[in-house]
């Protein structure tokens, strides 16, 4: 069983790196977590175009497409490598067992199939394949949220329809009478709005004391 598992990983892995290719798609948005970007489908060039697109894919169940492009990458990065790390053991175990049956039994894999045997790719490998199940468990806990929390959904619906646009240091947030205590916030990054994970403004930043200037013969 173990060993179905492990080649499922290395299949999953091939199908990634062989992303399709569309040449409509601007070439300098990339491909992220596996997971191809739709601008056309999902526009995000003004906030409310954002948020409309999050509501779409929530609508057609597209987790993985709201967590790869419409959150706030930055944060999106952090929470996958977080999880990632709970995967690396039993991936580490999984991926060993596999490149060792390999090994025992090179004339049933192509050498293009075959894990590396270089200690430092092997990591790499490892670090690949966590970082996937991290991604696909942040989809779900995404996912979970909504389920949990029917009434966001609501919420959001709200902010788009009638919801007030005003700037922000870091972009834009969308406020509405009838959601209360809550804002949506956006970042912009290039041209593209994100979805960030906060319903309050930042704190300003820490002050810094300025030392007082040291006195002459002390």
């Amino acid at each position: 069983m173990r060993l179905v598992v492990a080649l499922a990983l290395v299949a999953g892995s091939v199908a990634l790196a062989q992303e399709p290719k569309n040449p409509d798609l601007p070439k300098e948005i990339p491909v992220r977590y596996g997971v191809p970007p739709k601008v056309r489908n999902y526009p995000q060039d003004s906030p409310k175009k954002a948020l409309l697109s999050a509501l779409e894919a929530i609508d057609r169940g597209d987790g993985n497409y709201i967590v790869a492009h419409l959150m706030d990458p930055g944060f999106v990065d952090l929470r996958v490598n977080d999880r990632a790390k709970q995967y690396e053991a039993d991936v580490e175990i999984e991926l060993s067992r596999l490149r060792d049956f390999q090994i025992r039994n090179p004339e049933k894999f192509a050498p293009s199939d075959r894990l590396p045997t270089d200690r430092p790719k092997f990591n790499v490998l490892i670090t690949e394949k966590s970082r996937e199940r991290g991604f696909q468990q942040l989809v779900r806990d995404v996912q979970q949220k909504f389920l949990d929390d029917p009434l966001a959904i609501k919420d959001l619906q709200k902010l788009l329809r009638d919801g007030a646009v005003a700037d922000t240091e870091t972009g834009a947030k969308i406020t509405h009478a009838d959601v209360k205590d809550k804002a949506l916030y956006l970042r912009k990054i290039e041209d593209r709005w994100f979805l960030e994970n906060r319903h309050e403004d930042a704190p300003p930043p820490p002050m810094v004391p300025v030392p007082a200037p040291k006195k002459e013969g002390m």
